[in-house]
């Protein structure tokens, strides 16, 4: 399993922790609170044990304002 995490090649491992996010913010803007606290584990569990998923601050701001602007 080296190089891969849950199934997912290890260059793609940053974007990963991002795409969680993502999912994480339109739940909550939709207002799917349990749908919102899967992804928002998911991102947290990512983040823990993915070596290359980095968190940042200023592109999760942006995901967010993305997702509400969308939303309206």
């Amino acid at each position: 399993m080296a190089g891969v995490f849950i199934g997912i090649p290890r260059e793609h491992e940053a974007n990963t922790y991002y795409e969680a996010q993502c999912r994480a913010v339109r739940a909550r803007v939709r207002g799917a609170k349990a749908e919102f606290y899967h992804w928002a584990k998911v991102a947290a569990e990512i983040a823990r044990i993915a070596p290359r998923a980095e968190m940042d601050t200023d592109r999760v701001i942006a995901i967010v304002a993305e997702e509400e602007r969308r939303s309206g």
